[in-house]
């Protein structure tokens, strides 16, 4: 027997995806915004790891792993419920029910020879208790749907970086395969959702640097000469502004980025030209081994629509390959704990939102009656949310903006004769932040420097910022002008309602305020996205399974803040290599290692150029040696949108 669970938006939620799985087996089955949950419900209000699922026959547990904001049944919170059939479950915006299923096979298939009839049958099984797995037994497990030489995990702009890097480098899209999430099999699904969630709809340029141009691995034309020969095309002069910028970027000019549709259009034309969705899988990996015949078995839960026509008696499935790439990405957006202690606490408020969660009704609604808001958090997500707010405004003069950080900027980081200029307690373009970290001396620097050496630098440098931008800065010098726009420092010391509204307390700081009220009728979370790779349970049971060292941030032994997983500076995973086999990775996933700007554009595609790099030199099947002659042919494709 297996449940199928559904889940849809609850009542006046609107931008909640409705969806469905099928599970199998008697669990636990996790449900959370972790992307290992078998049940991933991705939206702030959930918690990573918010609730277990257990079968045992036809009974139902569901148990609350002590979420923030809860389970709640008939809008009471339980911590552990026989759950029936067709009885409705809240988790956080979502309303869960599910129903019995006959299993495609008895769920003795998932257990191993020799294994205790006795014992859980959960997917992979005993199987992946090995470093090492034996071929043979995967075969012979019936649950083996192909073998290939290349395999992407993640399916987000990572992942694309290296597949269009290994297509263009002549490898056959039949040798590659892609295991996602995403339902529209779009790389940018993800990145567009918070874009999007963040106040960036398609029109407006995105907040970060754009030196690279992810549908072209050759960088030219890149988006500002796109612009601007569109521009010029349509008889607006006003379109060389964009080269001007390129060539005068940060001292003599702002910082050119592109408009957020020019980004997805171009990844939708490099995606067709590719024929990524033809490599596409879609589903969830699970885990990683490393085989007997130097290679990897990689355990993947398939979505109930993919892969229809298969041998595979269920959606728990193996693939074997010879190469994979990790670009898994942030775990889940940040939420400040306080926040979500208030939410729990007050269950009918609306007033706390997170910046990554659809809250388009706040601007909608300060347009028609105005109020206060607070914005927690500063650098790039909050620069847009002050925009929009300013936006906002210019409808309704009645808002004001209340702007929380922690502690005052008064001095940009430092490193050799560079220094970042500081506004608005905010560091704006950072020296190593763009063009230094793509082809100068700090990148060169970095990529030589010894793990000790990478920690110091990254802790001078610090990390990456928004870029100066004069219609920024002019909402804040006006703002703080007209008194509509004030910055506050300190702690949070607690949280309470009054009316509709929320009090926030601070704590004093010393030199700067006295302990203080703030009262809004909105408060924004702009604190970012969680860093914390081992929160991905992938990337946790391979750093467990293999010893895979980590980089180090800052501190020395038990008091060492650790990064991403250790790379070489081919963006390889020394500890996963088996034999002919070898494991690459991009992204945050790398943070602190061989490149500092890794889930930037250009982060992505230089890891993925490295990496790809690196297997021509090994003479992998089918990557060929990209000189001169190569790389102009395979441009002259891109120009014609040729197939590579």
């Amino acid at each position: 027997m297996s449940i199928e669970i559904t889940w849809r938006p609850a009542e006046n939620v609107n931008d909640v995806a409705p969806g469905r799985i099928t599970l199998t087996g008697k669990g636990p089955f996790q449900i959370g915004r972790s992307s290992g949950s078998e049940v991933l419900l991705d939206n702030s209000q959930v918690s990573r790891k918010h609730a277990t699922i257990k079968v045992e026959g036809d009974v139902v547990t569901l148990d609350d792993e002590g979420s923030q904001n809860g389970t709640l049944v008939r809008g009471q919170r339980i911590s552990s419920l026989q759950w029936r059939p067709g009885v409705e479950v809240a988790v956080g915006p979502f309303v869960l029910t599910y129903r019995l299923v006959e299993s495609q096979v008895p769920i003795e298939a998932t257990r191993l020879p020799g294994q205790d009839p006795a014992a859980r049958p959960t997917f992979p099984g005993r199987l992946f208790d090995q470093r090492q797995v034996p071929f043979k037994e995967i075969q012979s497990s019936g649950r083996m749907t192909q073998e290939i030489e290349y395999l992407a995990i993640g399916g987000g702009n990572g992942s694309f970086a290296w597949v269009d890097h290994l297509r263009i480098f002549g490898v056959d899209k039949k040798n590659i395969r892609v295991i996602g999430i995403a339902d529209n099999k779009s790389p940018y699904s993800k990145y567009g959702r918070l874009c999007r969630n963040s106040q960036i709809p398609d029109h407006e340029r995105i907040r970060s640097n754009s030196i690279s141009t992810p549908d072209n691995l050759w960088g030219f034309p890149g988006y500002a000469s796109r612009e601007t020969v569109r521009d010029l095309a349509r008889g607006q002069l006003v379109g060389l502004k964009y080269v001007f910028q390129v060539f005068g970027e940060p001292t003599v000019s702002e910082t050119y980025t592109p408009r957020l549709i020019d980004v997805f259009q171009s990844l939708d034309r490099e995606a067709k030209r590719i024929n990524w969705d033809e490599m596409w899988l879609a589903g969830r990996v699970i885990a990683i081994r490393k085989t007997d015949d130097e290679r990897y078995v990689i355990a993947y839960r398939a979505s109930s629509e993919s892969e229809a026509n298969n041998n595979s008696p269920d959606r728990d499935r193996f693939i074997v390959a010879r190469y994979l790439h990790i670009a898994t990405g942030y775990p889940a957006s940040n939420f400040l704990d306080d926040l979500q202690k208030f939410r729990r606490e007050h269950p009918q408020s609306t007033a706390v939102v997170n910046c990554y969660e659809p809250h388009e009704e706040v601007y909608r609604t300060l347009e028609q009656k105005g109020g206060t808001v607070l914005i927690r958090g500063r650098g790039i997500v909050a620069s847009r949310i002050i925009q929009r707010v300013y936006e906002a405004r210019q409808k309704n003069p009645n808002i004001q903006i209340l702007h929380l950080i922690r502690n005052p900027v008064t001095e940009g980081s430092k490193w050799d004769l560079s220094q970042r200029e500081v506004y608005n307690d905010t560091e704006h373009q950072a020296f190593n932040w763009p063009k230094s970290c793509w082809g100068g001396t700090y990148l060169r620097e970095l990529d030589a420097a010894t793990p000790e050496e990478r920690s110091k630098m990254m802790a001078s440098w610090g990390g990456t910022t928004t870029a100066y931008r004069d219609d920024w800065l002019d909402i804040i010098s006006t703002g703080k002008k007209e008194g509509w726009f004030k910055v506050f420092y300190g702690n949070v010391e607690g949280m309470s309602e009054r009316g509709s509204r929320v009090v926030t307390r601070l704590q004093g700081k010393a030199n700067y305020q006295e302990s203080l009220e703030l009262v809004a009728d909105y408060i924004i979370d702009c604190t970012g996205l969680i860093s914390k790779i081992d929160e991905t349970p992938l990337i946790a049971d391979i750093i467990k399974t293999y010893d895979v060292g980590r980089n180090r941030v800052t501190g020395k032994g038990a008091e060492a803040r650790l990064a991403g997983i250790n790379v070489s500076s081919s963006f390889e995973i020394p500890a996963m290599q088996n034999g002919r086999g070898h494991v690459f990775a991009s992204g945050v996933v790398t943070f602190a290692g061989p490149h500092a700007a890794v889930d930037s554009f250009l982060g992505l595609q230089y890891a993925a150029l490295r990496s790809v790099d690196h297997l021509a030199r090994l003479r992998a099947p089918g990557v060929s040696k990209f000189g001169p002659l190569r790389s102009s042919y395979q441009w002259l494709k891109w120009c014609a949108n040729a197939s590579p």
